[in-house]
């Protein structure tokens, strides 16, 4: 085994220096800071960055993974702890994510090419939940189109650039846009426990009450208990027609039936991402109104990524027109709103924060995203 340690002005140097010694597959034994600097907030007082790095010589092809238990990120100008003897519960982890566990927050920042006067604005994004590597990249594609060199830039003009670029990123299309000669079919969809029965009725309350359109309720929900009376019972309040459909024949009659209508609206039961028939049975029923059915896919801001992402992937069937946001009131972090926009570009079109009906829904903003995401 050839141990060797490696000093550098950053982590992108010294590593590098590791790779090109020892191989691609060189494993990271410990990471630390040398010189001043007293905690995350003083990163400006770090002078160099040691790394000891390890290499098999004798390493066949086959293992082109570095293999490791990850150990806790250093503490500022302290060295890791050194590798523990190789065991069952031992993993195969790619270089790049074994050097992630290494490093600490700033120390990742600056080993993806940030400069010093970036590293809080990044820690902002990071901590509103902004996906680390997006806010890299945003910030390299910063400096290429500002030409932005060494520390010059300044943190207001680097987060009012990070803030213009997130303008152009984020897509906002506006909310439901009516028809003139046939009534505009837009349909909720999504998993359980989103909200989109009550936006729904929000929905309907805007149009029927505040822009004076005549509105029906078309609700696909046969299976929660009391959900067809729930929003029945919004009818009545608005003075809304609201029907049942139970399949595809009842819809394409429901839509005749109201084909005088402005805008219909279609309910739809809530269901599990790990549900993937349920959506092919949905698009049935849509394709038998014999016209586009809008489709706005109802997703809370208080999910999981992986909540959010597997809830497009289910309903990508339908092609997905819109994302409609909910629960804004209740969530602790909307960068994932940004890492959503970017991943998929699907434009959002409505949010909602609070039950109200119909006050607590508005158009989607780009601006306001960003508000929320830098407070």
């Amino acid at each position: 085994m050839q141990i060797k340690k490696f000093t550098a002005e950053n982590y992108a140097e010294a590593l590098s220096m590791a790779k090109k010694e020892l191989g691609e597959d060189a494993l990271i034994l410990s990471a630390r800071t040398i010189g001043r600097g007293k905690g995350l907030r003083e990163y400006n007082g770090y002078s160099k960055v040691e790394l000891t790095a390890a290499a098999d010589p004798g390493a066949g092809e086959a293992e082109k993974s570095a293999r490791a238990v990850a150990a806790p990120p250093p503490a500022s100008g302290t060295a890791v702890a050194e590798q523990a003897p190789p065991g069952k519960d031992e993993e195969e982890l790619d270089l790049k994510s074994l050097v992630a566990t290494l490093l600490t927050q700033t120390d990742r920042a600056r080993s993806m090419g940030l400069r010093n006067g970036q590293l809080k604005l990044f820690q902002t994004l990071v901590d509103s939940g902004v996906n680390d590597r997006m806010a890299a990249k945003m910030f390299e594609r910063i400096d290429s189109e500002n030409g932005f060199a060494g520390d010059r830039s300044g943190p207001d003009r680097d987060k009012n650039a990070a803030i213009e670029m997130m303008r152009r990123v984020l897509l906002c299309k506006g909310g439901i846009e009516l028809e003139e000669k046939s009534p505009k079919m837009v349909a909720l969809v999504g998993p359980t426990g989103a909200g989109k029965t009550t936006t729904i009725a929000k929905l309907a309350a805007h149009f029927s009450l505040l822009d004076r359109k005549k509105v029906a309720l078309i609700s696909l929900d046969t299976y929660r208990i009391g959900a067809f009376e729930q929003l029945r019972l919004y009818g009545e309040i608005m003075r809304v027609p609201v029907e049942m459909a139970s399949g595809a024949e009842d819809f394409r009659s429901i839509v005749r039936k109201h084909s005088d209508k402005d805008l219909v609206l279609v309910d739809t039961t809530g269901r599990s991402h790990k549900d993937p028939a349920y959506c092919g049975r949905l698009k049935g029923i849509f394709d038998a109104a014999g016209k586009k059915v809008e489709t706005h896919i109802v997703l809370s801001v208080t999910s999981q990524e992986k909540i959010l992402e597997g809830s497009v992937k289910q309903f990508s069937p339908l092609t997905i027109d819109r994302v409609l946001f909910t629960k804004l009131d209740e969530g602790m972090s909307f960068g994932p709103m940004f890492n959503f926009s970017l991943k998929t570009r699907i434009p959002f079109s409505y949010f909602t924060a609070g039950q109200r009906v119909p006050e607590d829904i508005e158009v989607a903003d780009r601006e306001k995203v960003i508000r929320l995401i830098f407070n």
